[in-house]
């Protein structure tokens, strides 16, 4: 009889391998066939939710995290509907039943049911506690007026205005540690909102991601103005993550608190952070899981660092959404700590080095 770690190995390799037959298998217990080819096709009830569903699920149990499933499904929910989500859970149960052991289905049966729960529960609190914390905080009134007039204009596609209005903030005197928590962070989160709930499209959502990226990169040089403290840290996205900006966020923190930085975005194959740690003398790496299924990835990395002599001394900070579903999820993947926003990875960083 497989261990536990080994049974959710077990399901999870079969829940990669078997993605597209589970997925069609679900598709035929929904109430209106998911067929794109009849006029009887419910978009909401795409074959491809259904295999979204099932990575994240597999994610789930291989990192033995039922909170990072119940995050995925309360992100669906904000696009599909709560009712819709509930026939789509209920599909796969039905299709997992049929082709799993009794032990592989009550292990995942078990993780179906804790997000049928969440479901009820109340999705602002649910779905993100820090935005509900920084909702309230004063510095968040302060720069309410600010973040709604930049949101306008970035939803009016007028990037240059946009941009103009937060540099002048800068050069006014205005922290740009501020314009990047109460201003840039809450505008991005609604961007995300908007686009999930499908009231902006993604290339509008593209387009304001990047008008964000293009103003954090000429508020850059306020960064780089404070005394170094000797240290050098690399912040990467593993591969297959294309979502850069809070991690890009943290690293500039933290070049304000006298890091040198190697910043290298998006998507970086394992292999190329290894080496450049080695090379360039790195003490802390940032990287970030912006979805559920690049937590594994995350574990993976640091086996990599721990596994090889020349990286086995460097610290690693993970952050990212999935971390704020599971309070417990950075320790199984291994890291030395973790960080809800870019001013609290500046406290860790200090404890981790001792400043």
């Amino acid at each position: 009889m497989p261990t536990n770690q080994a049974l959710r190995e077990q399901i999870a390799q079969r829940l990669y391998q078997e993605l597209g037959a589970l997925a069609e298998s679900a598709a035929k217990q929904l109430p209106v066939a998911a067929d794109p080819g009849t006029d009887l096709a419910d978009p909401d009830h795409s074959p491809d939710h259904l295999q979204q569903h099932l990575l994240a699920l597999a994610n789930a149990v291989l990192m033995n995290s039922p909170a990072l499933f119940e995050g995925h499904v309360l992100q669906f929910s904000q696009q599909l509907g709560p009712a819709a989500i509930t026939e789509q859970l209920a599909a796969l149960r039905q299709a997992l039943l049929l082709r799993f052991t009794v032990g592989e289905y009550v292990l995942v049966a078990s993780i179906l049911s804790a997000a049928l729960v969440a479901l009820s529960a109340p999705l602002a609190a649910a779905l993100s506690p820090v935005a509900e914390a920084e909702t309230k905080s004063p510095e968040t009134t302060r720069f309410a007026s600010l973040t709604a007039d930049y949101l306008t204009l970035l939803l009016a596609s007028d990037r240059t205005a946009a941009q103009r209005l937060l540099l002048a903030e800068a050069e006014a005197g205005t922290d740009v540690r501020d314009l990047y928590l109460h201003v840039l962070q809450p505008a991005q989160r609604e961007v995300g909102t908007r686009w999930h709930r499908g009231e902006i499209s993604v290339a509008e959502e593209h387009y304001c991601t990047a008008a964000t990226a293009g103003v954090m990169a000429q508020l850059q040089p306020y960064f780089q103005r404070t005394p170094r403290n000797g240290r050098r840290l690399l912040a990467a996205c593993v591969a297959g993550d294309l979502h850069t900006i809070g991690l890009q966020m943290v690293a500039d923190f933290l070049e304000y608190d006298g890091w040198d930085v190697s910043y290298l975005g998006a998507s970086t194959p394992l292999d190329s952070i290894r080496r450049m740690i080695a090379d360039q003398g790195v003490s802390l790496v940032l990287t970030a899981a912006s979805m559920p299924h690049h937590v594994p990835l995350l574990r993976e990395l640091v086996e990599a660092l721990r596994r090889d002599p020349a990286t086995r001394h460097v610290r690693v900070m993970v952050g990212g959404r999935p971390f704020v579903y599971d309070a417990d999820l950075w320790e199984r993947t291994g890291a030395d700590a973790w960080a809800a926003s870019a001013d609290e990875a500046v406290v860790e960083a200090r404890k981790l080095f001792g400043k």
